[in-house]
């Protein structure tokens, strides 16, 4: 089944540009017994879209352009006059739409609500009330099309709610591929068109496809997340609510996906057509495009932030054990100087920096200085020789801290070798495990049951990324094997998404191994 579908979506897309998914979608749609409505502007494809589809079906089609001034009569046919006759009301429905077997309606919206009543027992149990007889339809499937969605809870609403599938048709991304388009369609080789027995087989085995305890935690997930992110739409007049109908009907979908694809059960790519399912409102279907990533995923987007600084907050959590000021072999503590070496007084020389970050002198000999605009108060320190502007001359003159320089020039010192500032220096500290056995070559016992608590919690993580791991590597394998039915930039994103995270989980564990094993050499320090 799968090798003479692949060869009818081959034929299919015969001349048509960027209908791919759609084309797909819309046979899948048919497949599976369910409805679809295609949503865009006029001269998108969408009415040769379900003329090609049903020339896939050994069957009757009926297509109608619908508007407020629509008639029953046109889509159910006329009254019988016979039937009158013997005082009964009944159609005459031969070649009319409950007569079909794939529909065809365009500008759904538009219609008024003599035909609605109609068309809602038809769309969802496939019932014509021809009179007071229900007649069972033989319809597969009926593909809408429509430049608007409705905007109200009214009939329309009731209407709109019978379409499992909601696609999106734009223009094509790419207009120079229509430039050098031919006609080369030619209708559905006879040899791969589906009959009434293959549709019922598929319809019947479908039904015997199993769900995943995984898959089925994917997609009642999924629900309440919905549920909860809709909850407070109070303005709105379309509510965005997963009924119990529309979820039966979508793993009735997500059988025929896998069914047809060749499987016994769903898989994680299946998942992806519930984008098509589970949004009434077009901005909504990135929501849930982001919600069955997630729980495809597993994870959230501030789960990834967290697992991508984990190694960072362990790797802190082991230096942190280690950061101290140095000290001496008396244990006096050190600090550095001017020059960046080690000494035993915290009070000297330094270098002063402006609140650009800039220095404002060096210590040594210079002949010149520069001191920049507007630098700013400082709080300690003082200044042994400074510079002021009085008629354009430079002076000298002692100024205790606070010091705020207020002119910005290269001036040459004349008569004087240096400018000296005096302060607090800056205490010598050691900041991870690397400069704590550079100083002292030898880590300290006492540290050795702290430095086994972060082990502990450490290798914990680890298990927890190795689970995600394998996880991820499960999906990155089903998403390899390609899906008949999902296709295009939503598949794209997803695998970019999976092999992303999957990458950073490894990183992860890489760099919480490299923490461990410091913890090692550490600890084997310790011991000597």
């Amino acid at each position: 089944m799968r090798k003479r579908l692949e060869k009818i979506i081959y034929e299919l897309n015969i001349s048509l540009v960027e209908r791919g998914s759609h084309t797909r979608l819309a046979l899948l749609t048919a497949l599976a017994g369910e409805n679809m409505i295609l949503v865009g502007p006029p001269g998108t494809a969408k009415s040769e879209i379900s003329r090609r589809v049903a020339e896939v079906f050994d069957t009757k089609y009926f297509e109608y352009l619908l508007t407020k001034f629509t008639t029953p009569e046109e889509l159910f046919g006329p009254v019988s006059i016979r039937e009158l006759e013997k005082d009964n009301f009944r159609r005459k429905t031969d070649g009319y739409l409950s007569d079909a077997n794939i529909v065809f309606l365009d500008e759904i919206f538009k219609s008024n609500s003599s035909i609605l009543n109609s068309l809602l027992t038809i769309l969802n149990e496939k019932v014509y009330h021809n009179g007071n007889l229900k007649e069972k339809t033989d319809i597969y499937s009926i593909i809408s099309a429509s430049n608007e969605l409705p905007t109200d809870s009214g009939e329309l609403m009731a209407l709109y709610d019978r379409f499992l599938l909601r696609v999106i048709v734009d223009y094509v991304k790419e207009p120079s591929k229509l430039l050098l388009l031919e006609d080369r369609y030619r209708g559905i080789s006879e040899e791969l068109k589906l009959n009434k027995d293959i549709l019922e087989d598929i319809a019947r085995e479908s039904k015997k496809i199993e769900i995943p305890h995984h898959i089925a935690e994917i997609i009642l997930n999924l629900k309440e997340k919905l549920d909860e992110h809709f909850k407070d739409e109070i303005t709105s007049k379309i509510r965005e609510k997963v009924s119990d109908r529309k979820l039966v009907k979508s793993i009735g979908l997500l059988k025929t996906s896998a069914y047809t694809n060749g499987r016994d059960s769903v898989n994680i790519s299946d998942t992806l057509l519930l984008i098509h399912c589970y949004w009434n409102r077009m901005e909504n279907r990135d929501v849930i495009k982001k919600y069955i990533f997630e729980e495809i995923i597993k994870l959230t987007n501030k789960d990834l932030e967290n697992y991508g600084n984990i190694s960072q907050v362990w790797s802190e959590e082991f230096n942190g054990l280690f950061r101290k000021q140095r000290i001496d072999e008396n244990g006096n503590p050190l600090y550095y100087d001017v020059d960046n070496n080690l000494v035993k007084f915290s009070y000297g020389d330094i270098h002063l920096m402006d609140k650009y970050g800039e220095y404002v002198h060096y210590k040594g000999h210079a002949e010149y200085v520069k001191v920049l605009a507007e630098l700013g108060n400082f709080d300690y320190g003082y200044i042994d020789s400074g510079i002021a502007t009085e008629n354009g001359k430079i002076v000298w003159k002692y100024e205790c801290s606070p010091v705020e320089v207020v002119t910005s020039a290269e001036r040459e010192l004349e008569g004087y070798e240096r400018l000296v500032v005096k302060g607090n220096l800056k205490p010598a500290k050691i900041e991870s495990y690397e400069e704590y056995i550079k100083a002292y070559n030898v880590v300290s016992p006492s540290l050795i049951p702290r430095m086994e608590g972060i082990r502990r919690n450490i290798e914990e993580e680890i298990r927890d990324i190795r689970k995600i791991s394998n996880y991820l590597d499960k999906v990155r394998q089903s998403l390899m094997i390609e899906n008949l039915w999902v296709i295009g930039d939503d598949m794209e994103e997803l695998q970019a998404l999976v092999e992303k995270t999957y990458e950073g989980m490894n990183a992860s564990l890489l760099k919480l191994e490299e923490v461990l094993g410091k913890i090692d050499r550490a600890k084997i320090s310790a011991e000597r």
